[in-house]
């Protein structure tokens, strides 16, 4: 009788292990459900600014004057410069950051890569503008998923910065920060400012710099969606 009783709990042990083993792969398939629910909901967030930019595009089509408020409410601010051709603007939905939730980002086409014009988030489910770029403000998205920004103001001043968008941040991150500006004898001079403090540095350093983020490296696919599709 005791030989029994043994026999069973080590049965019951046993079945129980199995059943615990067996809820395992459930459990990964409700997460990826979930996941995948959570970037459906994205893309469904960003549909109110892309009807926008289809409507905005259809009145480009038509003729129709300038809206530039509109226009620029979607992150355009060069919109009257443009010589526009079909299938000139478009979009892409990526996830620049890896947290699972994909970014918009409004877009020109161009030779090299596709001109990142605005760069959207979202913050409680609401599109958030994070950036706005234009031809004198350009913005360059490594594949690690930091931008660089290469901006000029005028012949002696010039600007470059990069940034990153932290998971779970509505914002960019300053990462770095150089400049190039004159003094009031048109005497040009660089700069590299870390923590408010500013720092000169040669030219030449500047003059790398200035490649470096123009290029930076291995830029980040962007697959390139006609508004118009």
């Amino acid at each position: 009788m005791k030989k029994l009783c043994i026999l069973l709990a080590l049965m019951l042990a046993l079945s129980t292990l199995c059943a615990c083993r067996e809820t395992v792969p459930e459990e990964k398939t409700m997460t990826g459900i979930a996941a995948t629910t959570t970037a459906q909901d994205s893309t469904e967030a960003y549909k109110p600014i892309l009807n926008e930019f289809r409507r905005l595009v259809q009145a480009f089509h038509e003729n129709e004057p300038l809206d530039y408020d509109a226009w620029e409410a979607i992150g355009f601010v060069e919109v009257s410069y443009y010589e526009y051709k079909e299938g000139f603007l478009g979009y892409a939905m990526k996830d620049i950051n890896n947290d699972g939730i994909p970014e918009l980002l409004l877009l020109s086409k161009e030779p090299a890569e596709p001109a990142i014009n605005s760069l959207f988030t979202l913050k409680d489910g609401k599109p958030v503008n994070l950036g706005q770029y234009w031809s004198r403000h350009r913005a360059h998205l490594a594949a690690e998923g930091t931008i660089y920004t290469v901006g000029s103001s005028s012949a002696w001043s010039t600007y470059l910065d990069s940034y990153a968008l932290e998971p779970g941040v509505a914002e960019l991150t300053h990462l770095t920060e150089y400049y190039m500006d004159a003094d009031d004898n048109e005497i040009p001079f660089w700069v590299k400012v870390v923590n408010g403090e500013k720092i000169n540095i040669p030219e030449k350093d500047f003059g790398a710099l200035l490649v470096e983020y123009e290029a930076p490296g291995e830029l980040m696919h962007l697959e390139f969606i006609s508004i118009e599709q």
